[in-house]
């Protein structure tokens, strides 16, 4: 009885702890971001805040809206929709890539807690 208490002890921390792996924060492009086919550059204006597992877009002339839940799928990875974040382990610093069809975007990013 015992060991069957701590076994689902320890599931529940582990659930949790996977949950809880990403962190609320606001990630903006900088620079240019790279898009194709066919390949080209452009000024980033996006910004995407992460709330509570809710990763939320924004970009010039686009009022904020909710985009999807986000989950960690590696350690400092994270997924939401057609978006994957890798950032380095700080959270402060990465890319994010946008892999919709036919097109795809890659946009550095500069993120605060």
């Amino acid at each position: 009885m015992r060991l069957t208490i701590l076994a689902l002890a320890l599931l529940a921390f582990s659930v949790t702890e996977a949950t809880a792996g990403v962190p609320n924060m606001t990630c903006k492009a900088e620079g240019t971001a790279v898009g194709g086919p066919p390949l080209h550059q452009y000024e980033a204006t996006d910004v995407f805040r992460v709330a509570n597992g809710k990763l939320y877009h924004r970009w010039s002339g686009r009022e904020e809206y909710f985009y999807n839940d986000i989950k960690e799928v590696e350690l400092v990875r994270y997924a939401s929709g057609h978006m994957m974040f890798v950032l380095d382990y700080d959270n402060r610093h990465g890319y994010v890539v946008i892999a919709g069809h036919p097109t795809w975007t890659i946009h550095n990013l500069d993120c605060k807690s």
